[in-house]
């Protein structure tokens, strides 16, 4: 329960025949002053919290995967094979003849802790119920847009949203505001990250919004 959490630290005191000493008082001082710092600090850690800015990093990781049972995703870099070197491909003594030209395929990144969180907000937030619908869906899609960090702005309208279906198949259009956020709900819902039903189907486009 709250209040059976300590918000006072058991202060460190010098013995008595140090009182007179200003540095050693100076010491216990500063000692306890981080003392109660890091005691609100734990206090207000909020460990199921994952909006918290308090929860970031390998903190961030632990908690999504020890409470929740979520791995951070990885993004799959696409990169195209490039082959160069067949004989009248290119001008000569520019490569060596038959070379092809080095590339790492099938690269991944792990998103960021803002993208972390939103991904978290989506497929566990509760508010919304558990019937998949259009508007279920574009609420979604406007969270994930607009809420920093995976927290829940207030979402008025989602106008500027488009999501259509036909024969089994959600067609969806995501408005893009200069922030790379849209490109990274494309590629979460292509690769997988963010849960809906798997009994559709879903493609993604992008309008980039001034």
């Amino acid at each position: 329960m709250r209040g059976n959490i300590e918000t006072k630290i058991i202060p460190a005191y010098p013995f008595i025949q140090y009182n007179d000493d200003e540095n050693v008082v100076a010491f216990f001082n500063a000692y306890n002053t981080m003392a109660q710092q890091y005691l609100e600090a734990f206090n207000s850690l909020g460990l199921p919290c994952w909006t918290s800015p308090l929860i970031t990093g390998y903190l961030l990781d632990w908690i999504a995967h020890g409470i929740y049972g979520e791995l951070r995703p990885s993004l799959e870099l696409v990169r195209g094979q490039s082959q160069r070197g067949d004989y009248n491909t290119i001008e000569y003594n520019d490569i060596p003849y038959a070379h092809i030209s080095n590339y790492r395929a099938g690269q991944y990144s792990f998103i960021s802790d803002d993208l972390f969180k939103r991904v978290l907000t989506w497929n566990f937030y509760k508010s919304d119920g558990f019937q998949f619908s259009i508007p279920w869906l574009k609420r979604r899609i406007a969270r994930f847009i607009h809420g920093k960090d995976g927290i829940d702005p207030p979402v008025e309208n989602t106008f500027d949203i488009s999501v259509t279906s036909a024969n089994g198949e959600f067609h969806i259009n995501i408005p893009d505001y200069g922030n790379d956020v849209a490109a990274s709900l494309k590629n979460s819902i292509e690769q997988g990250f963010v849960k809906l039903p798997f009994i559709y189907r879903y493609t993604v486009s992008i309008t980039r919004k001034s």
